[in-house]
């Protein structure tokens, strides 16, 4: 500290040795005091630049080649392992896992404040003192170093770290379930792109089939052996058919979009992916619902907002602590000074902050409350439909097979008949029209069987184990 008052002597009648010790002194603490100064000396961004340094971010973060250098997913392990490699791989699964690190380093944050605390200070600069016989300027180092230990403040620690290790485990919590969802993801962009390519395959070859069919109906026609209006009922029929190549090829490229972006390599020919769970095991899992990564993240919310509440409450009370210190003078010849005691604080007036924090957090805490309770009620309705849809295509699929052997026996059966007139082309064509769609309703509904396992699997927090992802704390 320096404080400086003018001298009612003049510089003149001091000898020039002391002017000359007083003006270096002075001169050491204006260096000082501008050598402080120039740690805060640069302007702070406005919003314009801000806004600007925001642009140039997203420019350069959002290069074309920025995939490039990620590794493309082996598929060859299979489809459970490839699985969780794109998941580890994906960005914003990584960058929950870094938030969940720092959610668990700020419980050490907040169970710091429980352990002793030790502090030190320094001043450097010059003292002078003026209004005596003679003006007294002194130089030098003063310091001072204190030993505190709560002892008591009201339940506040206790809540911080309470609060912090509750946004430790919501973290994770929302880590495991953004593990559990993007799994959901790739392993949809996988099954569509399957089901897709699988579907126009069908389509191309039972298209083909017809085609030739039609061929030789049209030789038919020409020689009179069949109705051309039947002809042409036929035609338009088929060309119903294939008017879904549009669509289904659509769809595939919207799946390979996706595959793409989890797997980051092409489609390519992919087989139809494993079952990675039975019927049995999903309705057994169906039952823990209440464990999912969602409820147990609204779960550890809900204690968020209660160690809130507490923090709050604990302002009303007093605080001690045990203190030591020691404090060295500037002068030599002073004493050094030390202190031991307890002691108290307590706020009897603050404005009406603590009132208003405390009102604020049992808001926080009813709202809380209300989430879990709805978050609850809606997957419990989720999986419930889900399961009723589950139950529905496996009642389905056994029909869908059946009506498969049926269409291709009745095709068969017309396409021998219709050269002796014991059927016409109309029925001939109906029959391979169902075949097909028959088929295409068999792959369908097996991608969707699928796609409903891994559903509820994601939705009960079981699809990240299944796969062998991570679900414990971060190390």
């Amino acid at each position: 500290m320096t404080r400086y008052q003018p001298s009612a002597k003049k510089d003149h009648a001091l000898p020039s040795a002391r002017k000359g010790q007083i003006l270096a002194r002075q001169g050491l603490g204006i260096s000082i005091l501008a050598f402080l100064l120039t740690g805060c000396g640069e302007r702070p961004a406005d919003l314009s630049d801000m806004a600007q340094e925001v642009s140039d971010t997203l420019t350069e973060t959002t290069m074309p080649d920025a995939e490039a250098n990620i590794a493309p997913v082996d598929i060859a392990m299979g489809f459970g392992p490839a699985l969780k490699s794109a998941v580890e791989a994906n960005d914003a699964y990584r960058a929950l896992l870094a938030l969940e690190t720092a959610a668990v380093e700020r419980i050490g944050v907040a169970s710091s404040v429980r352990h002793p605390q030790i502090t030190a200070n320094a001043n450097v600069g010059a003292l002078r003192e003026t209004g005596g016989i003679a003006d007294d300027t002194t130089t030098g180092i003063a310091g001072g170093l204190t030993i505190s230990q709560l002892v008591y403040d009201g339940g506040t620690s206790r809540a911080e770290v309470n609060g912090a290790t509750a946004e430790a485990l919501a973290a994770r919590a929302e880590r495991v379930a953004q593990g559990n969802a993007l799994a959901l993801e790739a392993a949809r962009a996988w099954i569509d792109a399957w089901q897709f390519d699988a579907r126009l395959r069908l389509l191309h070859s039972r298209t083909d089939e017809m085609n030739r069919l039609m061929a030789q109906i049209e030789r038919m026609a020409s020689n009179g052996m069949i109705d051309r209006g039947a002809l042409e009922s036929a035609r338009r029929q088929i060309i119903d058919i294939a008017l879904e190549q549009t669509r289904l090829e659509a769809d595939l490229n919207e799946a390979r979009v996706r595959y793409a972006r989890f797997f980051n390599r092409p489609v390519g020919q992919l087989a139809r992916p494993a079952d990675l769970v039975s019927s049995t095991e999903v309705r057994k899992a169906a039952k823990d619902w209440q464990q999912s990564p969602q409820l147990q993240r609204a779960a550890a919310e809900l204690l968020v907002s209660q160690a809130a509440l507490a923090k709050a409450t604990s302002a009303f009370r007093p605080s001690a602590r045990l203190q030591a210190g020691v404090t060295s003078p500037m002068e030599q010849e002073e004493s050094t000074d030390l202190s031991v005691g307890l002691v108290l604080e307590y706020t009897f007036s603050d404005g009406g902050r603590r009132r208003s924090e405390l009102d604020s957090a049992q808001a926080r805490h009813a709202a809380a409350e209300a989430q879990l309770s709805d978050a609850q009620r809606a997957l419990n309705a989720e999986i419930e439909a889900s399961l009723d849809q589950l139950d529905a295509i496996e009642k389905s699929m056994p029909l869908v097979a059946r009506q498969i052997t049926l269409s291709a026996s009745e095709a068969k059966t017309a396409r021998s008949q219709i050269a002796t007139g014991q059927a016409n082309l109309r029925q001939l064509v109906e029959a391979e029209i169902e075949n097909y769609r028959a088929r295409d309703r068999h792959i369908a509904l097996q991608a969707e069987r699928q796609i409903l396992l891994m559903t509820i699997e994601s939705r009960t927090g079981r699809l990240a184990q299944r796969i062998g992802l991570s679900i414990g704390p971060v190390r």
